[in-house]
């Protein structure tokens, strides 16, 4: 079904962009969880935790990589008015520009924690 606004190739470029997007938001709640069981537990299960909480964030951060490296490459095919393909290769960029900033963030707020 085609969009009355929007080409289809835009379409589905902009529900791919939002899939990326929610993918990366998923990180916060996951690191939320992952800090507060390891400021709750003592010892070793701190370094089980840990290393679980380190593993599950690096594969989930990579493949968040790979979703936002694939919406920044994304090519149109079709010819578009000028506007509209400076639009497109400025939106295109807003995953991994919100995933460097959530890092960022996260960052400082691991930081912080220890």
């Amino acid at each position: 079904m085609k969009a009355f606004v929007l080409s289809d190739e835009i379409t589905q470029f902009h529900w791919a962009m939002l899939k990326s997007v929610l993918l990366i938001l998923t990180i916060l709640p996951l690191m939320n969880a992952a800090v507060t069981l390891w400021q709750h537990t003592e010892g070793s299960s701190q370094i089980m935790i840990g290393f679980f909480a380190l593993s599950v964030m690096s594969a989930w951060l990579v493949v968040c990589f790979m979703t936002a490296l694939k919406a920044t490459l994304w090519q149109m095919q079709s010819q578009h008015s000028i506007f509209e393909q400076k639009i497109f290769h400025a939106y295109r960029y807003v995953p991994m520009l919100f995933l460097s900033s959530l890092v960022a963030y996260l960052a400082s707020q691991f930081a912080s924690v220890l």
